[in-house]
């Protein structure tokens, strides 16, 4: 008799697990956390008879199902945990590096210059850059460029395996190039390995894709008295009123670790937040052309409260935004004159990775605008 109530009550346990998932679908008694990173959810997909006849229907019926089935995310972190645990591996594209820390591959094939473009690239970039130029010296637009850090270069020493920076880069050629035309470049790359063992605080967070909020406050206070060189207008001029430690990273300073989608997330080192005190002058009307690490900037509040109104934010020249970073619209591939009109100065920021594709089109747009 007791064997039997044994058996009943594994059969009953057994049904349970068999049906929780069902029941999470239908009532949802439990909060789930989901998993962080960046991916697409396949969504219910619509029937009709084609989509069924051609099979289509069926796969994104099963992959509907595997992406919305209730617990998936747990047991993906459980997964991951367990696989950390036992083996120290992470299920990601990022590269584990010595000590935990973490780097995008890509950046690691951009120290190396296992990315190079072609020669023909760099010669087809060199005429747009000097007729860019040129159309933007006829309109008084002076061209201020940045190059943002590498992590891998800042970093070299954790890289898992032997890594040596590559005679030939992008970066080291199109900074070559930038200067030949006499366009003001920011090496914030070189920067930030010269200021490596002398700052007290991070410049790159250890679990970050970017630099930190207070190497893009160092990198900011460079970009804003080159911005009033270059234009040799007086517009801001920045300090730092204080420094606020924490050890809890905030806004993009540990960014990474949510794709690591583990159930016990791992300590950031104390970070450091600057209070900026900003003295304005006057507010400059800015085109920004920039991948993500001109996010850091509106997160210290100096697009919103330094720039003119009218400024724009071309975020891969793809997607424009406001000084508040509201979206406006989608770009289409060409620049018009109002695009330039009244601008005090363009700058465009990219990072190692970023140069393959060289200012986001930017220059082949402007190569093809008609000055009125």
């Amino acid at each position: 008799m007791r064997q039997n109530n044994e058996i009943k009550y594994f059969l009953i346990l057994g049904c349970l697990v068999a049906f929780m998932p069902i029941i999470q679908m239908i009532f949802k008694p439990f909060k789930l956390i989901g998993l962080d990173g960046a991916f697409t959810i396949q969504e219910k997909p619509k029937f009709s008879w084609e989509t069924f006849l051609n099979g289509s229907y069926q796969q994104q019926t099963d992959d509907y199902l595997k992406d919305n089935t209730a617990f998936r995310g747990d047991l993906v972190r459980l997964r991951n945990q367990i696989n950390y645990a036992l083996f120290g591996d992470i299920n990601t594209i990022l590269t584990l590096g010595k000590e935990n820390y973490l780097f995008d591959p890509n950046y690691i094939f951009a120290r190396e210059g296992t990315d190079l473009l072609h020669d023909s690239i760099f010669a087809k970039n060199k005429i747009l850059i000097e007729n860019g130029c040129a159309k933007l010296k006829k309109l008084n637009i002076p061209i201020i460029f940045c190059i943002a850090p590498n992590k891998a270069n800042f970093y070299s020493e954790f890289i898992p395996y032997p890594s040596k920076s590559g005679i030939k880069t992008n970066q080291k050629l199109f900074d070559s190039l930038l200067k030949t035309n006499n366009i003001t470049t920011l090496n914030f790359d070189q920067l930030f390995i010269n200021l490596k063992n002398d700052s007290k605080y991070p410049l790159i967070p250890k679990y970050g894709a970017h630099w930190s909020i207070y190497g893009a406050s160092i990198a900011a206070d460079s970009l804003l008295s080159s911005l009033n060189t270059t234009t040799k207008k007086r517009f801001i001029k920045m300090g730092t009123s204080k420094i606020e430690l924490s050890e809890k990273a905030k806004y993009t300073d540990d960014d990474l670790l949510g794709s690591l989608n583990l159930i016990w997330k791992w300590k950031s080192p104390k970070m450091a937040y600057p209070v900026l005190n900003l003295n304005i002058e006057n507010k400059p009307n800015l085109l920004i052309v920039s991948d993500s690490y001109f996010w850091s900037f509106y997160e210290l509040g100096i697009v919103q409260n330094c720039f003119s109104p009218n400024s724009r934010m071309w975020y891969y020249n793809k997607s424009v935004y406001d000084i508040n970073r509201e979206k406006i619209n989608d770009r289409n591939d060409k620049i018009s004159y109002n695009d330039l009109k009244g601008r005090d100065a363009i700058i465009i920021m990219a990072t190692a990775p970023s140069l393959k594709d060289f200012a986001y089109g930017f220059f082949t747009q402007l190569n093809n605008l008609k000055i009125p």
